[in-house]
């Protein structure tokens, strides 16, 4: 299982639901973050000086999914790349060793839910 962690622009998050939908994707986890990226590195090209602290606003994207929905998932992200753009966001991928549904007391992928194409998978599932 992977654990993908995304920081986006706000005016990308319906893009990348609509991409996600698409790509099957069980659920997700959306909050606000904060921070600067490699514009604030007096050695980047485009580097500019802020007086201050200047967090700019993100949005922090979290995703488990199974290792074979990975490569989807990932292209669901890259489908927001805007060239050019700085501050167009970062995307991480992490191993899961483990997880747990708290209301079977299912583990592993089980506790994700259904695999993508099982003829169990209906309608009504929690999200994540």
């Amino acid at each position: 299982m992977k654990y993908v962690l995304g920081f986006i622009p706000h005016d990308r998050l319906d893009a990348l639901v609509d991409t996600l939908e698409e790509a099957h994707v069980h659920g997700l986890t959306v909050s606000e973050a904060r921070g600067f990226g490699q514009e604030h590195d007096p050695g980047h090209p485009h580097h500019h000086h802020h007086p201050g602290v200047d967090l700019v606003r993100k949005l922090r994207v979290e995703v488990v999914c199974r290792d074979e929905e990975l490569p989807g998932l990932l292209d669901s992200f890259a489908r927001l790349r805007q060239p050019g753009r700085f501050g167009a966001g970062k995307v991480f991928v992490l191993e899961v060793r483990d997880a747990m549904r708290l209301q079977t007391g299912e583990r592993g992928e089980a506790a994700l839910g259904p695999a993508d194409g099982d003829p169990d998978r209906g309608g009504g599932q929690d999200a994540a």
